[in-house]
């Protein structure tokens, strides 16, 4: 049951349109509707369905994004670059896949009403670097866009094919259609002004829908290292660099995919190349991009320049809390504590 609002038998009944009704129906005399809905009119019915998806889209906060497709990613439990991750749609198709890994998987739902830039589905690539994890003090770059080279489906047929589902730059790159340039009309990977530019151009108030999402990743930025800060030995003059992926939905919700422990730093793009010496300041301009900024922008935090000329923002500043009073439960707390350090929405717990 669902909440205690809608058992499987009122499932199976209002979903005429699954393949295994018939599996079913084989293997009992007759599926019936539920015995409190066979004295009800078709009318009756439909309205009491409807109010009870109305509680679940209250109730069930991924109610929008599970979708009706009932689409999975299953990712290797110790993967990179996209390598074994799989989509399916079918239950014992995912079990057979999962099942028969060496080193088990992990099931992921799929979002299926993700937001689509050009008909393309996208994620976002943010890094989090951790300077001190007591007190935790984190700090955020500015983060890029990664697009699929093929127009976005649900189609079964089309479930196979990852240059439709799969964002990683690993995996588009194989494809004849991915294109190393920031460009709106037909880049693969985009900056955030890019982003902002079709925000403004497609939908009513670009530039504040652009703050929605930044907000959302900074929030859950947080709260993902805070879920971790008491598992992690902190280490005087060391850092920790993670690479923080996100799909954005079609009502501009962020949802966390992973968090991995070593992103990749490769550089072959606008808005990752490698950034050489120019005497040309506007060629500087464009090959002086984020990979560049963020590795001299980590050494300019933890020297005496300090963070005034780095290109990391500060987006959390805590204070030192006793290791036997930090515990997983009182993330709650800390973040009801926390408050913005300025009007740009960096923030800092006052703990006791």
């Amino acid at each position: 049951d669902v909440a205690g609002v809608l058992g499987i038998h009122h499932y199976l009944w209002i979903r005429l349109d699954l393949s295994w009704k018939s599996f079913m129906v084989t293997r009992t005399k007759d599926l019936e509707p539920p015995h409190e809905w066979r004295s009800l009119t078709s009318e009756e019915v439909s309205k009491r369905v409807a109010d009870v998806f109305s509680r679940l889209k209250l109730e069930h906060v991924q109610f929008g994004m599970d979708g009706v497709r009932n689409v999975w990613l299953v990712k290797p439990g110790c993967g990179t670059r996209g390598n074994g991750i799989k989509c399916f749609d079918g239950m014992r198709e995912l079990l057979c896949y999962a099942a028969g890994r060496k080193k088990g998987a992990i099931a992921q739902k799929y979002i299926e009403n993700c937001l689509l830039l050009h008909d393309k589905k996208f994620d976002i690539r943010s890094w989090t670097l951790v300077s001190n994890w007591n007190p935790l003090t984190a700090w955020i770059h500015e983060p890029y866009m990664r697009i699929c080279t093929e127009s976005h489906s649900l189609d079964a047929d089309s479930l196979k094919n990852h240059f439709k589902h799969l964002c990683n730059r690993c995996v588009q790159v194989k494809s004849g259609k991915y294109e190393e340039q920031d460009s709106e009309e037909d880049g693969s990977m985009w900056s955030v002004e890019t982003l902002k530019k079709y925000l403004e151009e497609n939908f009513e108030g670009g530039e504040s829908l652009w703050k929605k999402v930044e907000d959302q990743i900074r929030r859950i930025s947080l709260m993902c290292l805070h879920c971790v800060q008491d598992l992690i030995e902190n280490k005087e003059g060391c850092f920790e660099w993670f690479g923080l992926d996100y799909v954005v939905d079609d009502n501009f919700n962020v949802w966390l995919l992973e968090c991995n422990i070593s992103p990749d730093l490769s550089m072959g793009t606008e808005v990752l190349p490698c950034g050489a010496a120019s005497s040309s300041s506007a060629e500087r301009q464009v090959l002086d991009r984020l990979v560049p900024l963020a590795v001299r922008g980590v050494f300019d935090l933890l020297s005496s320049k300090g963070a005034a000329t780095s290109s990391w923002e500060l987006v959390f500043c805590g204070k030192e809390i006793k290791r036997e009073s930090l515990q997983v439960d009182q993330l709650p707390c800390l973040l009801a504590s926390s408050e913005p350090v300025n009007s740009d929405g960096r923030w800092c717990v006052r703990a006791s």
